[in-house]
């Protein structure tokens, strides 16, 4: 018989049936994503946290907790837009999300909304007292009133009861040293310790406190401390060798950087990072030696030999760069390997560097014909046909840089100065105002527009775009310099003078405003006052090979008889010793013989710099007037051809054609 019981328990079974049935739809789903994305944040791996918490969303769009997330994710990435955007869709959906609503009083507090923000904090105390970001975001309000004694009063009153976390204890030991009572600082970080034994902001917090009162050991020992409990985090132990190395205990330092890198010998990063630690405190056999170490150790390591061919580059030995870079090459036999492009990239870049356009393009195309859409290459050689005049194809290859890539400033920048060249004013400023609309406060779109506005002899325009950024920071030195340049370009010597005097003034022991004098008096030919801007600068810097160099040259061409030419050639091998393979210091150097008179010695070093640099007009014109000065003028005139037949002008280009016209 069919029974009122049986009948309940058949209801019953239908609905567990049914209910079951939806938790394995959407929303068991959206859950999945919620927790799969979570999982990834705990993790740090947020570009893949962020697609869960989209997904999250795209089944269900008022997801609060999953928006929370995107919001947080956006915190840690730098997206203040993006969190901001995220926390106020949480509040919308759903107005008692504290944490969202305490996120948003933070960011009001930032923008100067202080009664806002409390009005936030209010809000969220008012549902639960003890919240502990509300109360640590109070007394960052009362702060921001300027109401020190306020919130040190507020803060004293929380910290270790209603509230235990690292950032109470931080913002209040903060307010202590801002008061100048480091005995309150250092007993408030110590008690945050005791409460939060593993949180790594308050050991570090103290272990500065201690640098900065040359309390080394207690700093080393906090340090080891955090080692102890992060052990993967490379940065811990550098930071302890750094305070090893900088208390005068190098052979410490070295110890804890030798154990860190001997620990995991597979991982690449940790050479590097420790060839970076030697570099900075210019220990550069050391830096260097870490790196073939890390290769020795890691034989097929593409990563290595980038850092040390960087390395190379950054001591001036591009010829060791790449060979290094050459190395990378026989790692790998498949042509679209991202490692092999990146090196064909990197060979590329320096070529360009060395003017070296032919031996560039070959690795350009090498990568395009792999990778159509690779944004480094196309850069490259929009590059190229920017310096071989030929816009047109310049613009097809910038166009694919901003169509990857729309935040890549200087990718607009160059598509413009590429229809500039293709006589296409209007769609170069169309380039630039476009680019604005994605990042309006873009200074080198700005300063690109100034450039296009000057080549059009509109210098009212161009002068207009410089004082805009000129108005946000005065102190921009670099767009100083600029605007002294349009004056310059204008024939307005006086107020190029001005503006370059104006930055030395503001930076007297910078060299800019020395180095822009000094070309601007030799333009004007007052050799004497520009050779005295280059003394200014060497005093600045004794070891600034390039300037060591053009003073060597303008002495031995514009000095005052022999005196000078000596001087120029004690200069010349001293930029010798910190540069001995760059083809501009040879060049000077044997520039300086042949205005000695000492033919060999001239064509010795004139000979070398022209086979690191074969095609710079200059060396080439110098190597033609030597062999022409030795009696070789069929060498002479096959040299003075190539420097010619650059279509440059430079310094001697009408010196150059008058002998070549004078050789039978």
């Amino acid at each position: 018989m069919f029974t009122k019981h049986r009948l309940i328990t058949g209801i019953t079974m239908i609905l567990i049936i049914l209910t079951s049935v939806s938790c394995s739809g959407p929303d068991q789903k959206k859950v999945k994503f919620y927790n799969k994305g979570k999982a990834l944040y705990e993790k740090g791996e947020l570009v893949k946290a962020k697609l869960e918490f989209k997904n999250a969303i795209q089944i269900d769009p008022k997801y609060a907790d999953a928006y929370h997330m995107l919001g947080m994710v956006a915190l840690k990435t730098g997206d203040y837009r993006g969190a901001y955007g995220s926390f106020a869709k949480v509040v919308e959906l759903s107005p008692q999300h504290w944490d969202a609503q305490l996120q948003l009083g933070k960011f009001l507090l930032a923008s100067g909304n202080i009664d806002d923000a409390m009005g936030k904090v209010d809000m969220v105390l008012k549902v639960d007292a003890k919240k502990e970001d509300a109360l640590i975001l109070k007394g960052a309000i009362l702060l921001k009133q300027k109401d020190i004694g306020g919130a040190l009063k507020f803060l004293e009153s929380v910290v270790g009861r209603d509230v235990r976390k690292p950032d109470g204890y931080l913002f209040l030991a903060g307010i202590y040293m801002q008061k100048g009572d480091a005995q309150s600082a250092e007993k408030t970080l110590r008690e945050g310790i005791k409460v939060n034994e593993k949180a790594i902001s308050l050991y570090l917090a103290l272990a500065d406190f201690y640098l900065k009162k040359k309390q080394v050991d207690e700093a080393v020992g906090l340090m080891k401390k955090v080692v102890e409990i992060e052990p993967d985090v490379s940065q811990h132990r550098l930071v302890l060798a750094g305070i090893y190395w900088s208390s005068g205990k190098e052979q410490e330092a070295v110890e804890v950087l030798k154990t860190f890198v001997s620990a995991d010998p597979k991982k690449e990063e940790r050479w590097i990072q420790v060839a970076q630690f030697y570099s900075k405190r210019n220990k550069l056999s050391d830096a260097e030696q870490q790196l073939k170490e890390g290769i020795r150790q890691n034989g097929k390591s593409f990563q290595i030999r980038f850092a040390l061919s960087s390395f190379y580059l950054a001591t001036n030995r591009p010829d060791q760069a790449i060979s290094t870079l050459q190395e990378c090459l026989g790692l790998k036999s498949d042509p679209a390997n991202p490692d092999i492009l990146q090196t064909k990239n990197s060979l590329a870049g320096i070529y360009l560097g060395r003017q070296e356009v032919d031996k560039a393009a070959k690795y350009v195309e090498e990568v395009v014909k792999e990778s159509p859409k690779d944004v480094d290459a196309n850069f490259a050689k929009g590059t190229i046909h920017l310096m071989k005049g030929e816009g047109g194809q310049a613009v097809s290859a910038f166009r694919i840089v901003v169509n990857e890539r729309p935040q890549f400033i200087p990718g607009h920048v160059s598509l413009a100065n590429a229809h500039a060249l293709n006589k296409e004013p209007r769609l170069a400023f169309d380039i630039l105002r476009n680019a604005l609309k994605t990042a309006p406060d873009a200074r080198d779109i700005f300063r690109a527009m100034a450039r296009l506005y000057a080549a059009q002899k509109d210098f009212q325009s161009a002068e207009s775009q410089y004082r805009k950024i000129l108005d946000k920071n005065p102190n921009d030195l670099e767009v100083k310099a600029d605007l002294g340049n349009l004056m310059l370009i204008r024939g307005d010597f006086k107020g190029a003078e001005k503006e370059y005097a104006d930055i030395k003034r503001r930076i007297p022991g910078q060299p800019l405003g020395y180095m822009k004098l000094s070309a601007l008096y030799i333009i004007q030919h007052k050799w004497d006052k520009a050779i005295g801007e280059l003394e200014q600068v060497l005093r600045i810097n004794p070891q600034d090979w390039r300037t060591i160099n053009d003073l060597a040259y303008l002495l031995s061409e514009y000095g005052k008889g022999k005196k000078d030419i000596d001087r120029a050639l004690v200069l010349v091998e001293k930029a010798r010793s910190f540069n001995p393979e760059n083809p501009a210091m040879l060049d000077t150097l044997g520039w300086v013989y042949y205005r000695k008179g000492d033919m060999n010695q001239a064509l010795n070093w004139l000979g070398k710099a022209q086979s690191r640099a074969p095609g710079n007009p200059v060396i080439n014109y110098h190597l033609g007037k030597a062999y022409y000065s030795a009696g070789n003028t069929g060498k002479a005139k096959e040299y003075l051809h190539l420097s010619l037949a650059s279509k440059v002008s430079f310094p001697g280009k009408d010196d150059a054609e008058k002998t070549l016209a004078g050789i039978r």
